[in-house]
């Protein structure tokens, strides 16, 4: 890890605030971007629809309408390539049998599930065992497994780490990496298990069970050659879980709140899955889109700094429903096209990229494709700085950040904040693991800096004007979170998202300036 702090770096943090030098950010350009790339016309920006081919296309265009070099050679684009699955719902069932009857839950409102890799045809029949929350910690201090061999069994987890237990720890510490999703599911592959179902509560996923049905009954994607054959995945409601476990003579609800203790054992269930899932299966290719402005400084332009926002939402259902996406994340896209359109005009010393990964809501796929085969060498990436479905409420008092603490990169936050009038929101526990929910995580697992600043999800700041108002209303943006009526409304106070547009404008100049950032990490 690169953590020295050195004494050119402390020096930086007594320059005079670089934003009054820069012009002014366009409100108006910021608008007119967020509004076209959450329009209807773009049919929500899907990962292997038409609306998303478009919103690349319009991406790339305005990169070079603005002058911006191409980043992968003479294209502003890096090509992704990716697996399509979607479940046949019709002619695809999962059933369970135990000691006392069987159960067969409604696909979509009791039970969502897939095949972990492409396969046409996938026949279900493994026992299932209760891991609780599935959790091999790097460092010893917890094992859920106990040596336990899962070598063919459907392994039945809980979402979260500590779900009732101790406190969360502070955002982006490892251990709370073991709550979310995609660990139990890549855990449950590197112990090969024949599949995970995971156990959906709305306060340790931190969204409501729409959002998961409303992800897992579209087309879902992953990376080119990175599925588990033979395996299964999916989520059980909770009342579905009480059921289940029922029918092994089990009490859900008293396993769920024994498997906070370190000392908890898994449970084996007399309880066979048996189906089969059926599926479309499709090979294509996405883009990441980037564009690159070259820096002034000789020595120091071979260096970057990173601003990104993913471009996709969830696009066009099957039942012609459009998923329009404009807080997460036409408000990132439109805020990194603003940035990019006032650098131009006062390039920084190092080099900046501007980059707007793909499949983000696929489990940050384009931006893990972006950090195995970068652009840029990420050992002379100083910053990722990712901007994610941002303040449509009102002008705050402060800005959230999740990422990378090490002391430089807070450092110059804490300046940033102070030049564009606001404070750093003070840490506090991430129970819904939201660091680890963004396109900055895979720089951040790469070594590389990489921070969201004022992501929506994150909440609790401080508001001017009516405070209370104002949370309602951002706290209401759950009840759009992933749903089509994520949507743009004329009427929405940008001034908030203006102020996280000038934080990152101004972070973006003093880690593009300061000389020993990148020999400080």
């Amino acid at each position: 890890m690169r953590t020295a702090l050195r004494p050119l770096l402390l020096a930086a943090l007594a320059l005079t605030s670089l934003w009054a030098q820069g012009p002014p950010v366009d409100e108006a350009a910021l608008r007119a971007h967020l509004a076209f790339l959450a329009d209807d016309v773009l049919e929500g920006r899907g990962t292997g629809q038409r609306g998303g081919d478009l919103a690349v296309r319009y991406l790339e265009t305005q990169l070079q309408v603005l002058g911006l070099l191409p980043a992968n050679g003479a294209s502003y684009r890096q090509t992704v390539k990716l697996s399509g699955l979607r479940l046949e719902a019709a002619t695809s069932h999962l059933s369970f049998e135990g000691p006392k009857g069987s159960l067969t839950p409604a696909l979509g409102t009791e039970l969502v599930i897939r095949a972990a890799a492409p396969e046409n045809s996938l026949a279900v029949d493994a026992p299932l065992v209760f891991v609780g929350h599935g959790i091999t910690a790097a460092d010893g201090s917890r094992d859920d497994y106990k040596g336990l061999d899962v070598k063919g069994r459907i392994l039945v987890m809980l979402v979260g780490d500590r779900h009732g237990g101790p406190p969360m720890p502070l955002c982006c510490e490892l251990e709370n990496l073991y709550g979310r999703w995609t660990y139990k599911f890549e855990e449950a592959r590197r112990r090969g298990a024949a599949g995970a179902l995971l156990v959906h509560t709305d306060a340790s996923a931190g969204y409501g069970w729409a959002v998961v049905r409303n992800g897992w009954t579209q087309e879902r994607f992953q990376r080119e050659g990175s599925g588990q054959r033979g395996a299964v995945q999916g989520w059980l409601t909770e009342a579905t879980a009480i059921r289940l476990f029922a029918l092994a003579g089990q009490d859900f609800q008293a396993l769920e709140a024994g498997a906070d203790a370190l000392s908890f054992q898994p449970v084996a269930l007399p309880i066979q899955a048996k189906g089969t899932l059926h599926s479309t299966i499709r090979a294509l290719e996405q883009w990441n889109v980037a564009g690159v402005l070259p820096g002034t400084d000789p020595e120091l332009k071979q260096e970057l700094v990173l601003y990104s926002a993913h471009w996709d939402h969830f696009g066009k259902d099957a039942d012609g429903a459009i998923y329009s996406g404009a807080v997460d994340n036409a408000t990132g896209c439109a805020a990194v096209l603003t940035l990019a359109q006032t650098l131009v005009h006062r390039p920084l010393k190092r080099s900046v990229m501007f980059l707007f990964p793909c499949a983000e809501e696929q489990g940050l796929l384009g931006a893990s494709a972006y950090v195995a085969a970068p652009l840029w060498p990420l050992a002379r990436t100083v910053l990722d700085i990712n901007l994610e479905s941002l303040n449509v409420v009102g002008p705050t008092r402060d800005i959230g950040l999740l990422g990378s603490k090490e002391p430089v990169i807070r450092a110059l936050c804490a300046q940033a904040a102070a030049a564009t009038g606001l404070v750093i929101t003070p840490g506090k526990p991430d129970a819904s693991g939201l660091c680890f929910r963004s396109d900055h995580f895979p720089f951040m697992k790469a070594g590389v800096p990489a921070l969201s600043p004022g992501f929506s999800l994150d909440g609790g700041w401080d508001y001017l004007g009516d405070k209370a108002a104002a949370q309602a209303r951002a706290s209401d943006f759950l009840n759009h979170y992933h749903r089509p009526t994520d949507r743009y409304h004329p009427e929405w106070n940008l001034a908030g998202l203006m102020q996280q547009v000038r934080f990152a404008l101004e972070l973006g100049r003093l880690a593009g300036s300061v000389p020993s950032v990148v020999s400080s990490l």
